[in-house]
């Protein structure tokens, strides 16, 4: 019979996700993850398989925990653009401007195509995008602009990992939302 775990897997999981957020995989040594999840490389083993094993549980446990609810409080049923708006300016503020960036963006860049990332990543891209077109159907009568603003909300969390945001990006996302807010108008007059 197996030995049941001796540790909180959710508490691990999200020390580990913040850990692979702000390392990435490739430069987290075993040791690196043991710092992070106060886990023996041999507890690791045994409840992860391996370092990638232990990568893939957290990258799940990131798209479920974290990027699935905040996309349902500003992108869910009933959202509104400006709720829409707020997922943008977060990526902007404390306190996820913390320079970890998204683990689905870094691993996507880290990674690419054909990669155990890959399906997860995939996954909650398409999630994104999906909900932001669901929010401009709603607000504007048509999802056209799904793809522009998913492309925008990628590129700052690339640009936000790499600590480049500037007051250039907070103008082009006042710049956006004031235009959809505008078609929103001229939609309902």
């Amino acid at each position: 019979m197996a030995r049941p775990r001796a540790f909180d897997e959710d508490q691990v999981l999200t020390s580990a996700m913040h850990a692979f957020r702000h390392g990435g995989y490739a430069r987290l040594t075993i040791a690196d993850l043991e710092r992070a999840t106060g886990l023996r490389a041999s507890s690791i083993y045994n409840a992860y398989g391996d370092k990638a094993g232990l990568f893939t549980r957290a990258l799940r446990h990131y798209v479920d925990t974290f990027v699935g609810p905040r996309l349902e409080v500003h992108a869910g049923y009933g959202a509104r653009l400006e709720d829409l708006e707020q997922l943008f300016w977060s990526i902007l503020e404390p306190p996820y401007d913390d320079g970890g960036g998204c683990l689905v963006t870094n691993s996507a860049a880290e990674f690419g195509a054909g990669s155990m990332a890959a399906p997860a990543v995939r996954a909650a891209i398409e999630t994104v995008e999906r909900h932001v077109a669901e929010v401009l159907q709603r607000e504007l009568g048509s999802a056209a602009e799904a793809p522009t603003l998913a492309l925008l909300y990628q590129g700052l969390l690339v640009l936000s990992r790499a600590g480049l945001t500037d007051d250039r990006h907070r103008q082009a996302v006042r710049e956006q939302f004031a235009r959809l807010r505008a078609a929103r108008e001229g939609a309902t007059t």
